[in-house]
């Protein structure tokens, strides 16, 4: 018996940890910016990956699996791929000349694991001579393929009691951190818990998750508790009951170790809580709670989870207790639970994101620290800053760039400064004073038509060579070479004003304009036409958050299509149930049957044509539109266009796909990181995360301005439309010369009179 007993702990005890553990595999390309190919060239070369691990989360083992190939030049016994983790050497791998292909595995100990960024690095020491070697000779390379080579990771949750500071733990880039999360309503509640506090709470859990997209789903609980049947022998008592109750019973796909969000007034969540946690909701308030499991015999009924309460005494203050998880602190929040005693939260907007045209920053201000670059390499260091989406400069404008740097003594030649703004070059500076030099207020005029709306980027490439002797083999290491970029360094915007040309989908990836715009008070709704399809919508709207980098407050879902809708909108439909007023002659109607305008026929077709530089084609220019009786199938399909049932200007995307069912997992793949980065033009359809079936520009385009200022969207439209200017000045010269020769002849007349 005795044995029986023994045997059955360890295997509760196994199972157990079983669950408690899970692991994690991805590819080192994603924690990679470059390309998925990493060459390591020259007689020494480093690269490093930053990993991050989620809070909360303790690494049980981990394993790097290296898929490599290195040069069959080099020599094996002075030729090392190092790997280190977080500057400790893990693993040493000779490069063999005679087996180039490399598919290594090396085991990180779990005692070098920090929550947060980890450093993983490769650096190789390459030679192919033992004496007298080129650094910079082409034979030393090495490529490893990150693609291919994978990271994986068993980690194990914490088990501790839940407070608010473990939030940012369960949400985050990092890895064991979920990126999958349910919201849960209380059906009769009110409706304004669905219309603005549910994408408020997606919103906020979705800027924890950084850069990674937040999958959002949605249900709702009903208030009529139904019990289970229970094991043999055994009756639902009170006090089961009661626990029953308090446990996520609600919930159909409760996983322990993933925290769900219950959302609702206290009236509507009191069947759920306990009578403590109930007592205690006073405002807004914001709680994370453990519930119970229910076990009935061996088996269990419901699994103990933890959920996020997010409640108030009414609607509104439930809306404020979701605004209030979009910008608190974590960290600050030891506690379990947070009860709010004010009406209002601040909230940060978009506008404070910016720099504000006509203002001049330092790079301490926004937030770099001084740039130090040491040793004989080629370094890249970028300089990021956020300007508002709809930022528009005159073409004459331009932004100053003053510079604080300097470098060291004896740089060799090739040593040099090259400036990139957002990929463009605009300055290059040769480092060729032997004794060093120190540069104070360095300024550079670069035309503001480099910039534009969102982020913006300004590199700095700097390549420092050691000095050379002219003496055969006389080799002189770099460990002396210096440069320093002082964040003193300042940059000087040009006034600008607010307005932008839509529709324009690669500045919706890129900001969410014109759904994130200002103060972010414009109203934005999202309509859904199915139930089904609400989950879809939140995680759009969080989604939108993370690009803008801020809550949007103003962001709402409404079940069903209006007469009037806001004047920036997104719908959510299948074909058959979206208003034929919303398809326009230049683009794709979404009714049952499909019907292509020749206007996207002749678009594709023409740019086939200008890439393969067909001299004697005729652009088509054939109007009308084809029917293809077949649905959107697998497809889905995302239009821009100007938006129909709006009081003022403004913009619909309508995205459709052929069921509600298929919405989930197409929007999961818009808002992935492979596919969202390739939005563009105003048609862009897909049917999986890798790549788009078609991206184009198709409707006439329009400008979005502020508000009283029509003149700043007639500047850009003519801008934009460069042709309507000559047609203006030879109007303008035609209509000066009639009255020049007409005001010559009564002249004339005049005079010939007078004789």
């Amino acid at each position: 018996m005795k044995t029986i007993l023994t045997g059955a702990l360890v295997a509760l005890l196994l199972a157990f940890t079983a669950h408690a553990q899970q692991t994690s595999e991805a590819r080192l390309s994603s924690f990679y910016p470059g390309d998925s190919t990493l060459r390591l060239q020259g007689k020494q070369a480093t690269a490093t990956l930053s990993v991050p691990l989620a809070a909360g989360q303790t690494v049980q083992s981990a394993t790097i699996s290296i898929d490599a190939v290195n040069s069959k030049a080099l020599i094996k016994s002075r030729s090392i791929l190092n790997v280190r983790f977080n500057n400790a050497t893990i693993g040493q791998i000779h490069l063999d000349p005679e087996r180039p292909a490399i598919n290594s595995q090396v085991n990180i100990p779990a005692s070098l694991w920090r929550a947060g960024f980890n450093n993983l690095t490769f650096a190789v020491s390459q030679h192919y001579a033992n004496q007298c070697v080129d650094g910079g000779a082409p034979e030393l390379w090495s490529e490893i393929n990150l693609y291919n080579s994978m990271l994986s990771v068993k980690t194990e949750s914490a088990q501790t009691v839940p407070v608010l500071q473990d939030l940012s733990g369960y949400f985050s880039p990092g890895i064991g951190a979920q990126q999958t999360v349910t919201l849960v309503t209380v059906e009769d509640d009110d409706k304004d818990v669905f219309t603005h506090s549910l994408p408020g709470v997606a919103q906020a859990l979705a800027l924890r998750n950084q850069y990674k997209p937040l999958s959002v789903s949605y249900q709702q609980a009903d208030k009529q508790v139904s019990f289970p049947d229970l094991s043999e022998n055994e009756q639902w008592n009170d006090a089961l009951k009661q626990r029953y109750r308090e446990s996520s019973w609600y919930i159909s796909d409760a996983k322990p170790h993933q925290l769900h969000v219950l959302i609702g007034t206290n009236t509507a969540l009191e069947p759920f809580l306990s009578k403590a946690l109930y007592q205690r909701i006073s405002g807004p308030f914001i709680a994370m709670d453990q519930t119970p499991a229910v076990n009935s015999g061996q088996s269990t009924i419901v699994a103990k989870a933890t959920r996020l309460i997010v409640t108030g005494e009414t609607a509104e203050q439930v809306r404020q207790a979701a605004l209030t998880l979009g910008v608190m602190d974590d960290a600050l929040n030891p506690g379990a639970a947070l009860a709010m005693r004010v009406n209002d939260s601040s909230l940060v907007t978009v506008s404070d994101r910016s720099l504000r045209p006509g203002q001049e920053y330092t790079f301490a201000q926004i937030g770099h620290s001084d740039i130090v670059m040491r040793g004989e390499d080629s370094f890249s260091q970028p300089l990021t800053f956020y300007l508002p989406a709809d930022f528009y400069v005159p073409e004459n404008a331009s932004v100053s760039l003053n510079l604080d740097f300097g470098y060291g003594a004896a740089f060799g030649p090739g040593s040099m400064m090259n400036i990139l703004v957002n990929g463009e070059l605009v300055h290059g500076l040769t480092l060729a004073n032997p004794n060093g030099e120190f540069f104070r207020n360095y300024e550079l005029e670069i035309p503001a038509r480099h910039l534009r709306g969102g982020i913006n980027r300004i590199d700095f490439d700097v390549v420092m060579r050691a000095p050379v002797t002219g003496q055969a083999c006389d080799d002189i290491s770099g460990s002396h070479l210096i440069f320093q970029l002082r964040n003193s360094s300042a940059i000087a915007l040009p006034e600008a004003g607010q307005v932008a040309t839509q529709p324009d989908l690669a500045l919706f990836r890129d900001t969410a304009f014109p759904f994130a715009r200002g103060d972010n008070t414009m109203p934005v709704s999202i309509y859904v036409n199915d139930k089904g399809m609400t989950g879809a919508a939140l995680t759009l709207a969080a989604k939108l958050a993370q690009v803008a980098g801020v809550p949007l407050p103003a962001i709402s879902i409404e079940q069903g299509l209006q007469e009037n809708l806001t004047d920036n909108a997104i719908i959510l439909s299948t074909p058959d149930a979206l208003p034929e007023r919303f398809a326009t002659d230049y683009s794709t109607s979404l009714t049952a049957t499909k019907r292509w305008p020749y206007r996207l026929q002749n678009e594709l077709h023409n740019r086939i044509r200008k890439v393969a530089d067909d001299k004697n084609h005729a652009p088509l220019l054939t109007k009308g539109a084809t029917t293809q009786q077949s649905g959107l199938e697998n497809m889905a399909v995302l239009i821009a266009e100007k938006n129909p049932a709006a009081e003022n200007t403004g913009n619909v995307y309508i995205i459709a796909t052929q069921t509600p069912e298929l919405m989930a997992a197409r929007i999961n793949e818009l808002v992935s990181l492979s596919l969202w980065g390739q939005l563009a033009g105003d048609f862009f359809s897909w049917q999986d995360a890798q790549e788009p079936l078609l991206a184009m520009q198709v409707a006439e385009q329009f400008e979005i301005g502020e508000a009283g200022n029509s003149w700043l969207s007639l500047r850009m439209w003519l801008s934009n439309n460069p042709w309507y200017w000559l047609v203006v000045v030879a109007l303008i010269v035609i209509i000066s010369t009639f009255i020049a020769v007409l005001l010559l002849r009564r002249r004339n007349k005049a005079m010939t009179e007078q004789w």
